[in-house]
């Protein structure tokens, strides 16, 4: 297992598997014999850390559920904005194509009564990953 503080943070998380699952290395988005998927279970969960955690040591954010739904819905179905965050900035950097309009109106729709700041840090955010998707076509 890792260092003292990934320890931790596994051990806070509530994941309820062992937590070689979750060491680095570990493949993340393969399901263990019980048959959850750690970096799904985070997402879905709203486990920050643990997602933060994924994405720095390989998890692949553009995974699907067996259900058909991208991380990101996971992420929105918690309501957890910094996991939600994490994953945008990991698509946006990996060219993923932006959200289409749907999602875009639940993600908006999801987090316009929280903080201002979260709000728009959010549209700004939806508007840089289509400029950075029109760029990249053009």
């Amino acid at each position: 297992m890792s260092d003292w503080k990934t320890q931790q943070m596994i051990k806070a998380s509530g994941w309820p598997e062992t937590p070689d699952a979750l060491a680095i290395g570990a493949n993340f988005n393969q399901a263990t014999p019980s048959g959850l998927v750690p970096f799904h279970w985070a997402c879905e969960h709203g486990k920050t850390g643990l997602v933060r955690h994924m994405i720095a040591h390989g998890a692949n954010v553009a995974d699907v559920s067996a259900d058909g739904k991208s991380m990101l819905e996971l992420a929105l179905n918690a309501r957890d904005f910094q996991s939600l965050m994490l994953l945008i900035d990991q698509l946006k950097a990996t060219g993923a194509p932006p959200p289409g309009e749907p999602m875009k109106a639940r993600l908006t729709q999801a987090f316009s009564g929280g903080h201002p700041d979260a709000h728009n840090r959010l549209l700004q955010t939806l508007r840089d990953w289509e400029r950075i998707a029109r760029k990249n076509r053009g």
